[in-house]
């Protein structure tokens, strides 16, 4: 890009303005990734004369996919509650199936969110460890994403289940600990556990 507007000044009459009287200092402003060079132009030589780059820090907003059991959706509403937040801050957006639309290609949508997701959230009931489609498609995805792009992975106790020996959850840290799910306390001690949940991930994301 440089190379082609030392040759000529004018190539890019969309991205390039003037900001001297005279012509010869320049901005160029390159749309992805975002960043701005300010230059002069020497027409006789051919020559740039860098001045000043930057890089504009836009923030990531990264894809949250949320594996529930359908058994389970009051949970997974009062969950994105207190996540809310962070999707109107920019710092998350949050998948679940509820987000897919009617007529669409619901299988080739949940591979798309896996395949996009930089966090992945479980809320672990019997229902959700019983599930043949969570432990055959959702889980293995996500915990290779984990693996291969470094997906974050929160699991959240929501009930008491049977073991989770032989489970990926066995060798995780849990949100909140096993042997309190949150349908076990009270609804001000579920804000509060929902609450420390929202300050962890919000932690977790904010670091680039």
């Amino acid at each position: 890009m440089l190379d082609t507007l030392a040759a000529d000044p004018d190539a890019f009459p969309g991205r390039v303005r003037a900001i001297s009287r005279d012509g010869s200092i320049r901005l160029y402003s390159h749309p992805l990734p975002p960043l701005q060079i300010t230059y002069e132009v020497d027409p006789d030589r051919r020559v740039l004369y860098l001045q000043h780059f930057v890089a504009p820090r836009v923030p990531a907003t990264k894809p949250v996919f949320i594996s529930y059991s359908h058994k389970d959706a009051k949970w997974l509403d009062k969950l994105k509650l207190f996540l809310r937040p962070l999707e109107e801050k920019e710092l998350i957006s949050v998948w679940d199936d509820s987000s897919i639309q009617p007529g669409s290609d619901w299988l080739s949508d949940i591979r798309k969110a896996l395949e996009s997701a930089r966090v992945a959230v479980f809320l672990v009931t019997q229902n959700f460890i019983s599930s043949p489609f969570i432990k055959n498609t959702e889980l293995p995805a996500l915990l290779d994403a984990a693996k291969n792009r470094g997906c974050l992975i929160f699991w959240i106790a929501v009930s008491t289940t049977t073991s989770l020996d032989g489970t990926p959850f066995a060798k995780i840290q849990g949100a909140i600990p096993a042997n309190s799910p949150l349908d076990l306390l009270s609804e001000g001690e579920q804000n509060k556990a929902l609450a420390d949940i929202y300050a962890k991930l919000k932690a977790a994301v904010s670091v680039d």
